[in-house]
């Protein structure tokens, strides 16, 4: 994965060099956070307009937006995981704390004077099961126990209530002949 993002950074200002050009990036990510560079802002080419559009499985068909214009600051339009920041003259789309519902297709372009950067991200977010799920599993071991209690409880109870209503039969017996 290190790799991969290495040889993306190191593709990077290739690319910005080119006149209207487009990759397509697959990704696989985790919970952790994840930064992928966009575009880099180099001094004889200011960055004049940024668009990435995000449309996430939890999203369905809609889509929202991370935008920005030169002169202005950064417009996030989606919740909080999904940002735009800045790190020496480079633009990162930075992607925090996802989910598997937040998989899906995430496009940017990056403008500037000499043409347009547009980045395709195929974006699956695979999530280990939390450990409360996992511990969830021994629940049903519990089950049978509890089942056997209860039973345990009414059957004490029933011979309880049966022994008490004997020996009161018994001794309500022995108690009436003898009281004549």
């Amino acid at each position: 994965m290190e790799v991969l993002k290495l040889s993306f950074v190191l593709l990077l200002p290739l690319a910005a060099t080119f006149l209207d050009s487009e990759v397509t990036l697959v990704k696989t990510i985790g919970k952790e956070p994840d930064v992928t560079p966009l575009c880099t802002n180099e001094t004889h080419t200011l960055i004049t307009l940024i668009v990435c559009k995000i449309r996430t499985e939890r999203s369905r068909r809609e889509e929202c937006h991370l935008l920005y214009r030169y002169g202005h600051d950064f417009v996030h339009e989606c919740d909080s995981r999904f940002t735009l920041m800045t790190e020496n003259q480079t633009v990162f789309l930075h992607l925090n704390d996802l989910t598997s519902a937040d998989s899906g297709n995430y496009t940017c372009e990056c403008s500037n004077n000499n043409g347009t950067f547009v980045l395709h991200l195929n974006i699956t977010v695979e999530v280990a099961e939390d450990k409360k799920i996992t511990s969830t599993k021994g629940i049903p071991f519990l089950f049978p126990l509890v089942v056997a209690v209860k039973v345990i409880i009414i059957v004490g109870i029933t011979l309880g209530v049966c022994y008490r209503r004997k020996k009161l039969i018994v001794t309500t017996a022995h108690e009436t002949p003898g009281s004549l």
